[in-house]
């Protein structure tokens, strides 16, 4: 892929396979390509310091995503945080938000900051810091519109956003910068490390990813009881959630 219409495109591929096969993999895609949107528009505003390389980066990273998806789809390997987040498609019980996180953590935990390292010549990441932490307000900008959305699919979060007045955004804020914090840290040891040593340093960050995940997977904040009536308020319509999720529109 040469443009970030072309990853849009592939993203809207498999938000309709989602759709089609009642598979809750559309949440987190639906959620990215919502961000990878505002990423373009953010380029297209030219408000990076190089719009040109923030492109670059940001097909690197989609192609991350998309190619952990067609290798589990065609049963190849792929990096175990991705395979976690795919696998818990299969179970029906888990949260929307547990989806999206699951796919937020492999791709923002493992796949950002090794994409940053790979298109970035050998030891001399530190031009990209600034545009690298960037993406965190330009994201920011479309939270609002998430949240709505996640509100038409989740009544507490309806409830606890009116009784916040819009301020629980700061949350989502504070973990999607967060995780690109420990990103960043991912990118400049990748950057600094030879060709010969990068399989170890994905599989070590990997690792630590995919343990990330259990922690989604059983939130240790959550009761059993509390859990399920969570799930109470939650459609079951995994192809209407995906839809109203999908249609949230970019600022």
């Amino acid at each position: 892929m040469k443009t970030i219409e072309e990853v849009l495109s592939k993203l809207d591929e498999i938000i309709i396979w989602s759709k089609e096969n009642q598979s809750p993999i559309g949440y987190f895609a639906s959620t990215y390509r919502i961000m990878t949107a505002q990423v373009l528009k953010g380029i297209q505003s030219k408000k990076f310091e190089d719009n040109s390389r923030m492109t670059t980066l940001d097909i690197a990273f989609a192609n991350r995503y998309l190619q952990a998806w067609e290798n589990y789809r065609n049963k190849k390997r792929c990096t175990n945080s991705w395979f976690i987040a795919f696998e818990a498609a299969k179970n029906k019980n888990l949260l929307i938000l547990q989806h999206i996180f699951l796919g937020m953590n492999a791709h923002i935990n493992l796949d950002l900051g090794l994409s940053a390292a790979s298109i970035m010549p050998y030891r001399k990441i530190n031009p990209l810091k600034n545009d690298f932490e960037k993406i965190n307000s330009v994201i920011a900008s479309i939270n609002q519109n998430v949240q709505d959305s996640l509100n038409k699919l989740i009544y507490p979060i309806d409830l606890i956003d009116k009784v916040a007045d819009g301020k629980d955004n700061a949350v989502l804020d504070f973990c999607i910068s967060k995780a690109r914090q420990t990103s960043w840290a991912t990118a400049v040891i990748s950057s600094n490390t030879p060709n010969f040593l990068q399989d170890s340093v994905t599989g070590i960050v990997d690792y630590a990813a995919s343990k990330v995940a259990t922690q989604i997977l059983s939130p240790k904040l959550l009761s059993p009881t509390l859990f399920k009536e969570l799930k109470k308020y939650e459609s079951n319509d995994i192809a209407k959630n995906i839809g109203i999720l999908s249609s949230t529109k970019n600022t």
